[in-house]
């Protein structure tokens, strides 16, 4: 008869162990890493960004949903939420402005040392924005992940894409989801 194991695994920092003990260690994320989440809805990566701030991530979260239902709804203390909207605002980004994107997401990324960004409307980016704009935008923040350590979160309906551009967009990152 063998002896068994009695493990504790009640603390934090075994969180990693607990993961891969359990059989979830596929969800661990890697810093310097981009994901894209394939998912009808934003919950799960919202959930991934939510567990992130919890093990001490600065939280970005860039998305179509205005701020207030957010806050109120899935929202974390020291989530900073960016509204993707031409109406004008605090805490918003025209989708025309890529740019503007980039540099947002590049200064959020400069201020911490742990920063995790969830970004929930690349399609919307995808109806204000030609293919090749939206994909350069895409690899320069994949990019600046890698090289400051971050977490990139993209949440995506894949119905939205043909298969092309869908292969193009996700080349450079893990894919969550079916």
């Amino acid at each position: 008869m063998l002896p068994l194991l009695m493990l504790s695994i009640d603390n934090a920092t075994d969180e990693l162990f607990r993961n891969l003990f359990l059989g979830k260690g596929k969800d661990v994320l890697k810093e310097g890493h981009s994901y894209f989440l394939r998912e009808r809805r934003h919950e799960r990566a919202l959930e991934y960004l939510a567990q992130l701030m919890d093990d001490g991530y600065a939280g970005l979260y860039i998305t179509r949903r205005h701020p207030d239902h957010i806050q109120r709804k899935r929202g974390r203390d020291g989530m900073k939420v960016i509204w993707l909207s031409t109406t004008l605002g605090r805490d918003y980004v025209d989708p025309h402005n890529l740019g503007s994107l980039t540099n947002l997401i590049s200064n959020f990324i400069d201020k911490g040392s742990k920063t995790a960004i969830l970004l929930d409307g690349l399609e919307y980016l995808m109806i204000n924005n030609d293919f090749p704009r939206v994909l350069k935008f895409i690899e320069y923040v994949n990019e600046i992940v890698m090289q400051k350590k971050a977490i990139f979160l993209v949440s995506i309906d894949s119905r939205a894409f043909d298969p092309k551009e869908l292969a193009l967009l996700e080349r450079n990152a893990d894919v969550i989801g079916g």
